[in-house]
Formats: C-alpha cells, sequence, structure tokens
C-alpha cells in the first residue's frame, strides 16, 4: 500500500514538474520572439517601377519586341487582358497587374522557360511566378468554350475523294 502511495506522488511530482518546465519554455520563447526585431520592407514603389520598366522597354514598347517576348502582337495581348479581366478571371492584386501576369505566362509557354528564369526577368519570387502562372493557366483554361474549337470529326470532301 506505500509503495502504491509513493508511486502516485512521484508520478503527480513528475507531471507537475513537466507542466511547470513547459510553461517556462512557452515564456522563454515568447521573450526571444520579442526581442527579435520584425521584418520590415522597403517601399515598393522603386520595385514595381523598375518592373513596369522592364515592361514597357522589353515588351510594350513595339509590336515587333512584344511579339517576340510574348508571341502576341499589343492589340490582341491587350484585348486578351481586357477579356480576361472583364469575366473576372483573372484580378488586379496590390503589386502585380493583369498584364504582368498574363505577360509572364505567355513569355514563360511562349519560350519553354523554367519559372527562375521568368521570375529572374520580371523582378518576381519563385513563389509569385508559380502562383500566377497556374492561375493565368486556369483563366485561359475557362475561355476553352468560346474561343476553341473541338476538331470536326468529318473527313473533308477534298481528302475523302482523293485516292
Amino acid at each position: 500500500m506505500v509503495s502504491k502511495m509513493n508511486k502516485r506522488k512521484r508520478m503527480a511530482r513528475g507531471a507537475a514538474v513537466f507542466v511547470a518546465l513547459a510553461a517556462m519554455a512557452v515564456i522563454v520563447r515568447t521573450i526571444i520572439r520579442k526581442r527579435r526585431p520584425c521584418i520590415t520592407y522597403g517601399p515598393m514603389h522603386e520595385r514595381d517601377r523598375i518592373r513596369y520598366d522592364y515592361l514597357n522597354q522589353k515588351i510594350w514598347q513595339s509590336d515587333v519586341l512584344c511579339k517576340n517576348m510574348l508571341r502576341f502582337e499589343r492589340a490582341a495581348f491587350f484585348r486578351l487582358c481586357g477579356i480576361l479581366r472583364d469575366r473576372n478571371l483573372l484580378e488586379i492584386s496590390p503589386h502585380l497587374s493583369v498584364e504582368q501576369k498574363l505577360a509572364m505566362f505567355l513569355h514563360t509557354i511562349g519560350h519553354i522557360l523554367w519559372n527562375r528564369v521568368v521570375s529572374a526577368n520580371f523582378g518576381r519570387s519563385y513563389a509569385t511566378t508559380s502562383i500566377y502562372f497556374r492561375k493565368a493557366l486556369h483563366a485561359i483554361g475557362e475561355l476553352r468554350n468560346d474561343y476553341i474549337m473541338p476538331p470536326s470529326l468529318e473527313t473533308p470532301a477534298k481528302i475523302a475523294g482523293n485516292h
């Protein structure tokens, strides 16, 4: 009987010590976090200006550059941006316009580039490039019923009559 009582006391004491140590760990962790300086970001205006300058110089300056970079003429590119914006398939985010999102997507598929290359060209992180590539791909896919015609199952007469 005495040994059972001692065992219970030791278990209760061990549990109390564990709870006390866990509480101390939480307090110490909170103190350490409060001492760390918060991450601060510089003004976004300069970075955004540099990104828009890249688009203006490399893509939107002329139809030739736009066609070389995106495989689209400027008029068609901006028309597609308008369609995606009107149908709410791509939306403006605080630091990324519909044009930038679509330009990153078209540049990637037009030249079969890796995300790392596109993110370096457009001054974005890999994660941002990847996220907006998937969103643009989904948006383009949503236009399939209106702009992509399924192939005809009939054989053209010119081919059928030629033996």
